[in-house]
């Protein structure tokens, strides 16, 4: 797992890279004003239906894939994953009408501030991005495949490709004054990403069969079971969506650009992290599920959240205490002014320890959806939304934009509080002691270092400017940072170091 986790994450760290210079050319040439919101407005639909259907699809995919393996053969598991993608496109195929007719009214729903011409391109743009989610939908059920077969890096390539699109199109639809350009080229990558992934499943020996069977027993196992974390996944993209209208509909529609600013970089850390990690270790957990071997399970749960912390909570604290001068590198140029860092580094502090949380979320959901049981997560996850509704019109009144960021985190604090007790509940503790003094060992180090990055960055600012005090502070402070943890004694650490030296040993 150690060697494949590290590749996925420097795959994903590059990703992330592009993303960093995609937002950068997007801000440069487009600002965070009204074309920049009306883009994301448009992107949201499809992006939802990837963040729910993806989801919802590889997190019961996996287990019912090893059930029909177990129970009939390959044969089988293949002829049940072409009936899927062919019952998705079916829907997808309605769900692709709707929004066609309907594009003005959901536009405005989106991002209530919009009118006139504005809200006609939105509707437009709308429109032409929906023709990808049929390349979703089935890019959704091939990455659980090649997951299954032990391949994570080629469902990890097309992040890249859609980077590259949107930012040669960014700068075309600017050199052209053509803003019709930007999501044209948004399309043209979504589709291209995925070309590759037929070929990949054939070579596993994956082959697609235009055959309907809605009466497929297995994949009514699978409705079952997807369901409630299909409702989970919207529950949380729902999340997203109020916050862009609220958002839009009390600050103006420019604060929609600034919410999406803001958590793209905090998505770095997710990205980067929390999926790599739930990514790698999901299979497994699932395997060991559907086998029984429960308390093996409990400890491959235990170690994912471990590692996840290790790497998750320093990089929240650094961000939080670096947060100006992380935005005014990222984006402060041309049409993104000063104000606008001032701004997005301001929610980009108060979403942060939404980080920490979600990561615990995706990490114990999984023990759930590995022995088949999804209903619970989703009530948890239902309850945690309804919190952060009551609480975005409780805290707006204190913070203004930022009390959005705040009723997310304090919600999302509660749903995994919740959740670690229904893990426990379910499946018994597993060395919460232990776990305990990792996680305090790990907070205490991180704090560490965050005090001095942040007093390194502030004592050199004006001998050697922001863009070198920011290097030197991230690179003295995690340098720090990897040395008290090397000496803290954390399972997870020395099994790392193990076999690194026995990797190195062979060499």
């Amino acid at each position: 797992m150690g060697q494949t986790t590290i590749v996925l994450m420097l795959i994903t760290i590059l990703s992330k890279i592009l993303g960093f210079v995609r937002e950068s050319v997007m801000a440069a040439y487009i600002g965070a004003g009204e074309l920049k919101s009306i883009y994301t407005t448009a992107t949201t639909v499809p992006n939802m239906l990837v963040g729910i259907v993806s989801v919802g699809i590889v997190s019961g995919y996996v287990p019912i894939f090893n059930k029909v393996k177990n129970e009939k053969d390959e044969y089988y598991a293949n002829k049940f994953t072409s009936n899927i993608i062919n019952v998705l496109f079916m829907y997808g195929l309605i769900f692709f009408i709707v929004v066609m007719l309907f594009a003005e009214p959901i536009s405005k729903i989106l991002s209530p501030d919009l009118k006139g011409s504005s809200l006609q391109l939105a509707t437009n743009f709308t429109r032409i991005i929906m023709i990808s989610i049929f390349s979703f939908l089935y890019a959704s059920v091939i990455k659980g495949y090649l997951n299954i077969k032990g391949d994570f890096i080629n469902p990890a390539l097309p992040s890249l490709i859609l980077n590259v699109f949107i930012i040669i199109s960014t700068i075309l639809s600017s050199i052209y004054d053509n803003s019709y350009i930007l999501i044209v080229g948004t399309l043209l990558g979504y589709v291209t990403s995925y070309i590759k992934f037929p070929f990949v499943a054939r070579k596993f020996g994956f082959k697609y069969e235009f055959k309907l069977d809605l009466n497929n027993k297995y994949l009514k196992s699978l409705l079952v079971m997807i369901i409630p974390i299909i409702i989970s996944s919207a529950a949380d993209q729902i999340s997203l969506v109020i916050d862009n209208s609220m958002g839009s509909a009390f600050f103006g529609k420019e604060s929609v650009s600034k919410i999406f600013y803001a958590k793209t970089m905090l998505g770095f850390i997710t990205g980067v992290v929390t999926i790599t990690v739930a990514t790698v270790t999901f299979p497994s957990i699932a395997k060991l599920g559907q086998e029984g071997s429960l308390e093996e399970m409990k400890k491959e749960v235990s170690s994912s959240m471990i590692l996840t912390m290790i790497l998750v909570i320093p990089a929240t604290l650094g961000m939080m205490v670096l947060s100006n001068p992380i935005i005014k590198l990222a984006f402060e140029r041309n049409a993104f002014t000063t104000s606008d860092t001032v701004v997005v580094a301001s929610l980009m502090r108060a979403y942060a320890p939404y980080i920490i949380f979600i990561s615990v979320i995706k990490i114990f959901t999984n023990a759930f959806y590995a022995v088949g049981e999804s209903k619970l997560p989703v009530v948890i996850i239902l309850i945690q939304q309804i919190v952060n509704f009551i609480l975005n019109f409780i805290l707006i009144r204190f913070w203004s934009l930022n009390g959005l960021a705040f009723a997310t985190a304090i919600s999302t604090a509660i749903g995994s509080a919740m959740l670690v007790c229904a893990f426990y509940k379910r499946f018994g503790r597993v060395d919460s002691k232990e776990n305990i003094q990792s996680t305090l060992k790990i907070l205490i180090s991180s704090i560490i270092m965050a005090v001095i990055a942040y007093f390194i960055y502030n004592t050199f600012i004006t001998k050697i400017g922001s863009t070198l005090s920011l290097l030197a502070s991230v690179s003295v402070s995690g340098l720090i940072y990897l040395i008290i943890v090397n000496f803290s004694k954390i399972d997870e650490v020395e099994i790392f170091k193990y076999s690194i030296a026995q990797k190195l040993r062979r060499k």
